[in-house]
């Protein structure tokens, strides 16, 4: 893949900038909070109310911007959408629904742009004195369990690992792998555990993942589950 120009990476920003502005008040932040993610104490998460130019897919989609600390043109490493539309994120009385139950017909649950390489979520976390930090399938657990005060950093998905991220985590005493309560979720921890020998695949039980586990349960009860 080509490095993104100067010019690309400014249009990113202000994209960004232009999504955050959006977020108060919008699906996005309603979808969130019957999610029980943490209020970011600032700019944090996005809606596409209008789209940017080439952004048109993604109009009424949560933004979750990958955050980089520097600032300037570099302060967005890239962005990920995920569907939030009332048809697939709520039942037919208008509740929202559980995550697992949702119904993304005819289109994939989150996004990403195109030419973008997968990458780590949060790595801001990466620089916690804590001699541990928490490995998630997903942005928005990642953000849950930061919000439990335990440092954490995500992928975007099962499929999206790959041999650079191992050396980022290489100097933690252990990384708790928490995969979804699925398949999948458990392949993904297994296979992460094969890769780094100070992880500890924790299983939050079928159905869970750590966003759900800790809306349900609190931040106590989950990080005596991880034994913290």
């Amino acid at each position: 893949m080509s490095r993104l120009h100067d010019s690309q990476k400014a249009d990113l920003v202000t994209a960004t900038k232009c999504y955050v502005t959006s977020y108060q008040g919008s699906p996005a932040e309603r979808y969130l909070a019957h999610r029980g993610l943490p209020i970011p104490a600032g700019p944090k998460y996005g809606f596409v109310s209008e789209p940017a130019v080439g952004h048109e897919q993604y109009r009424g989609r949560l933004a979750i911007p990958y955050w980089r600390p520097g600032g300037g043109i570099h302060a967005v490493a890239t962005i990920r959408f995920r569907c939030i539309a009332d048809r697939c994120v709520k039942s037919p009385d208008g509740s929202f629904v559980p995550p697992h139950q949702e119904r993304h017909e005819g289109h994939g649950r989150y996004m990403g742009l195109p030419g973008h390489p997968p990458r780590l979520y949060n790595t801001p976390a990466l620089l916690t004195s804590k001699p541990y930090i928490a490995l998630n399938e997903g942005e928005l657990d990642s953000d849950a369990v930061q919000g439990a005060d335990v440092p954490a950093v995500g992928t975007p998905g099962v499929s999206t690992w790959r041999d650079h991220f191992d050396p980022a985590l290489a100097g933690f005493e252990i990384v708790f792998v928490l995969g979804d309560g699925d398949q999948a979720g458990r392949q993904f921890a297994a296979k992460i555990c094969e890769r780094l020998p100070n992880a500890k695949a924790i299983d939050l039980g079928d159905g869970y993942d750590a966003a759900r586990f800790i809306h349900e349960f609190g931040p106590e009860r989950f990080r005596e589950r991880l034994g913290l």
